[in-house]
């Protein structure tokens, strides 16, 4: 069993950067990492796209860019490409232990449409790791909350959070088995 932890906050508050300074700081400590990541692309500081970045190794593919008029697999203002979704999400399946695995993020995509990673919502909890970590907006609060009653949930917009968040997950690397 592995303990759901989540971060949650608005667009832009930080969600990512946060993932990729823990990643750090749980690597450096000794413990595995491995999942997706989705750091923006950006073109003379403007986000233009979303990659999808493998944890560890760091390969990257497009994920999703603006979309344009006459573009397919258009939701909200991104078009999206499949077949990175799809490779991320073989990635994310695979049954290779880690100690932390992240998936950054889970949205609307997957949460209302079932599309992009949603094949791995019913996994959460269950996957072979001691702690999974997952991103999302706090309009999913409700939803992550009343699925996975267990979780422990980290609001990323409120002061110390990212500090509480990394000190607890930390303790969890560092303590025997986890239960529920």
């Amino acid at each position: 069993m592995s303990q759901l932890v989540g971060i949650y906050g608005a667009s832009g508050c930080g969600k990512t950067r946060f993932v990729e300074a823990l990643v750090k700081h749980i690597s450096d400590s000794g413990f595995n990492c491995r999942g997706v990541f989705s750091p923006a692309i950006l073109e003379e500081g403007v986000k233009t796209g979303i990659a999808a970045q493998l944890i560890p190794g760091g390969e990257s593919r497009q994920l999703a860019r603006l979309a344009q008029a006459g573009d397919i697999h258009v939701f909200g203002k991104w078009r999206m490409f499949p077949v990175t979704m799809a490779w991320a999400l073989d990635y994310l399946q695979a049954n290779s232990y880690s100690d932390l695995l992240v998936i950054d993020e889970l949205g609307p995509y997957e949460v209302e449409q079932g599309l992009g990673w949603a094949a791995i919502l019913p996994r959460l909890g269950n996957i072979p790791s001691k702690v999974t970590l997952i991103t999302y907006r706090p309009s999913l609060q409700t939803y992550f909350g009343k699925r996975y009653p267990g979780m422990i949930a980290f609001d990323l917009e409120q002061a110390g959070a990212a500090e509480k968040a990394t000190r607890e997950i930390d303790d969890l690397l560092s303590a025997g088995e986890i239960s529920r």
